[in-house]
């Protein structure tokens, strides 16, 4: 099926206030055509809000919007090329999964045969062409959620508007939409930008993610530079799991951990510095093969990897560690068990403490 290209979105300097609260904070962002682009925070963090605003549903305090050419700024949301699914499907009960898509066709005054035309199509597309005839009520959640996409499609809007779309579902069935909406996505091209506050959802599904922490981008990145190379300890503590632990430099400018010098440079300036790393880039071994002394305090099974809370000497916080199934069973992971750990240099993240 062919979709109108997608559209790209330029946002410059926009500011929202809410009384004298300021909501969002000169945010600067180059959405691309067919791009799909995740905002991602915390509840409050203000990404529903610049969803809104680029939807026209809510009005920024400064600031432009470009989509394309077209300066929509103050446009109404009628005169925006957009489709928007929410986290309430919003379907209209009264109306069968045929005429709910067919909706925005008709206010368009489009030809009625291209109109059935392009509902068949998008129920082939999502797969529910045997349930034309069925009413929302009728239908699963996951059902639902798809018919509510295909209405969103119709039109062949320039730019896909996803506010927190699974977030009603179970995981399971949550999963398995992720992949069908990424591949409808891909399939017809369409730019689109998905609220989350899901990090699986848009570690799996995003071209760029865009994090957000009251008010401001923290960072946008693709999903492997936000989890691997986060720029703030915001980022680092809430991509994925994360240890933090205090370094200095030593008189040769060197950072050490727990007293053992590491051979990385400190990117950052000053000589208190927090080191930042993922559960799975620690390496243990038997205690002989040398590395920090280590001591195992907890062992929980999570199928495919065991994660440990391990004591290390000179230092004040447990450590989480991963390790896969088969490393943990060579190792014979127990509580008490002593280790030895090995801190890749280049798994290490550095921040002003």
């Amino acid at each position: 099926m062919t979709q109108g290209c997608g559209s790209r979105l330029q946002l410059h300097g926009i500011n929202k206030h809410f009384g004298s609260t300021q909501v969002l904070r000169d945010i600067d962002l180059d959405i691309q055509p067919g791009e799909l682009v995740c905002f991602l925070g915390p509840s409050g963090c203000g990404k529903t809000t610049l969803l809104r605003i680029i939807a026209g549903l809510e009005a920024q305090s400064s600031g432009r919007l470009l989509q394309g050419q077209r300066d929509i700024s103050l446009l109404p949301p009628r005169q925006r090329d957009f489709g928007i699914v929410f986290q309430s499907y919003a379907l209209f009960p009264n109306l069968s999964v045929q005429a709910n898509i067919a909706f925005g066709l008709r206010s368009q005054h489009q030809p009625k045969a291209m109109i059935e035309q392009r509902v068949t199509q998008l129920l082939e597309l999502i797969g529910l062409d045997e349930h034309r005839h069925k009413y929302p009520a009728q239908l699963s959640g996951g059902q639902q959620q798809r018919v509510a996409l295909a209405r969103a499609l119709a039109p062949a809007p320039g730019l896909l508007l996803l506010d927190e779309p699974l977030s009603a579902l179970d995981a399971r069935v949550r999963g398995h939409l992720r992949k069908e909406i990424r591949r409808l996505q891909q399939q017809l091209g369409v730019t689109t930008i998905l609220v989350t506050h899901d990090q699986e959802e848009a570690l799996t599904m995003a071209d760029r993610v865009v994090v957000m922490n009251q008010g401001v981008i923290e960072q946008v990145g693709t999903p492997q530079e936000i989890y691997r190379q986060p720029a703030s300890p915001f980022v680092a503590e809430f991509i994925g799991a994360m240890n933090f632990v205090d370094s200095s430099r030593d008189a040769a400018g060197k950072l050490s951990l727990a007293g053992q010098p590491l051979d990385m440079p400190a990117q950052q300036p000053g000589q208190r510095l927090r080191l930042a790393f993922r559960p799975e880039e620690v390496q243990l071994v038997p205690v002989n093969e040398g590395g920090l002394p280590a001591q195992v305090e907890q062992v929980e099974f999570f199928g495919t990897f065991i994660r440990l809370r391990v004591r290390v000497e000179g230092l004040s916080n447990a450590l989480t560690v991963d390790v896969d199934a088969r490393r943990a069973r060579l190792l014979g992971l127990c509580e008490g068990k002593q280790l030895g750990m090995h801190l890749p240099a280049d798994a290490l993240s550095c921040f002003a403490a």
